[in-house]
């Protein structure tokens, strides 16, 4: 799919999308030099030559269509997702343009980079096409992917993306991602470098994996939950509502004592996630709670009567991050 130069006036403002990324006009302006070799290489090696200094401004210079792209919309487009060395590409080795394909237009060309991000070497292929008479790069981007953030905040490469699991643009070179602990979960980092992903697309997908618990989190969520399942036992219902035990007593003006007579050893699935109004982890425990119970009761030809018995019983429900610490909640 071409890409050609943005048209003025009254009609309606052109978007242009990669991968899934899409980039909205906005109105900003990026200045062309003039006065440099002008060839669909010579845009590559440029564009190049601005990252690996760290000039976010400069290599959009060298992207057609770049007065489309909103970078606050798009924050790893901006100056400090190049802010260290490391997050850079560098020894770029830029080779001969060849033809792009009719799917650009008939102009397009191809240009195959090899560089070197995250101590790896990566091939990246770019399309130029001929912009105002200028050759610039058609979106030479990465789509950035991440996942397992599990409601934390996250950055990149000291960017902050927010809690919300997101794909966005980013220049080409090093990731480094960070999910931020919070007070359920502790923190996790994860790295990568682009990768092909269908004929000129390339990904770079950051999975943080399995987390851990945060320090303490264990303990409080057991507590939490003993305590839960103390305030189940204090009531005189045969169904405490949110509670993981109840009777279905075949009577009215129902009485119930509960005693828990063996407390589960409780625990979190850190692999799971359930979405609420955040992100929370799945309880879990050993299947051992037991609970005595007591009930009295009216039956139907007006007898008063009494029963007792041990109930075993499962702990069903969620512990989730809050700004000051964690809830525990039985369901």
């Amino acid at each position: 799919m071409g890409a050609g130069p943005g048209r003025r006036g009254g009609s309606a403002l052109p978007i242009v999308a990669a991968a899934g990324v899409v980039l909205v006009m906005t109105g900003v302006v990026v200045a062309v030099t003039a006065g440099r070799e002008d060839s669909p290489r010579a845009a590559a090696e440029h564009y190049f030559e601005a990252l690996a200094d760290g000039d976010a401004e400069r290599a959009l210079t060298y992207v057609a269509s770049a007065e489309q792209i909103d970078v606050s919309q798009y924050p790893l487009l901006g100056n400090q997702a190049l802010s260290e060395d490391r997050y850079r590409p560098g020894d770029a080795d830029v080779g001969e343009d060849m033809a792009a394909g009719g799917q650009f237009g008939t102009e397009a060309r191809s240009v195959r980079v090899v560089y070197r991000a995250g101590g790896q070497s990566v091939a990246q292929e770019f399309v130029a096409v001929n912009e105002n008479g200028a050759w610039r790069l058609r979106l030479p981007f990465v789509l950035l992917g991440i996942d397992g953030g599990r409601g934390r905040e996250v950055t990149v490469n000291g960017v902050g993306l927010g809690s919300a699991g997101r794909a966005t643009a980013a220049f080409p070179g090093a990731f480094e991602a960070v999910a931020t602990g919070n007070t359920l979960l502790a923190e996790s980092r994860a790295s990568g470098v682009a990768q092909r992903h269908g004929i000129v697309d390339y990904v770079a997908s950051l999975q943080f994996g399995v987390p851990e618990l945060a320090p303490g989190a264990r303990e409080s969520i057991r507590s939490q939950a003993r305590t839960a399942l103390d305030r189940c036992a204090s009531s005189t219902g045969a169904q405490p509502a949110g509670c993981p035990f109840a009777l279905n007593v075949p009577g009215t003006d129902i009485g119930v004592t509960w005693s828990v007579t063996t407390y589960p050893q409780v625990d979190v699935r850190t692999d799971s996630i359930v979405w609420f109004s955040g992100a929370a982890l799945q309880l879990v425990d050993d299947g051992t709670g037991k609970v005595h119970w007591s009930a009295t009761y009216t039956d139907a030809g007006g007898t008063r009567k009494s029963q007792s018995g041990d109930s075993t019983f499962r702990i069903n429900g969620n512990a989730q991050a809050t700004p000051t610490g964690i809830q525990v909640s039985l369901v």
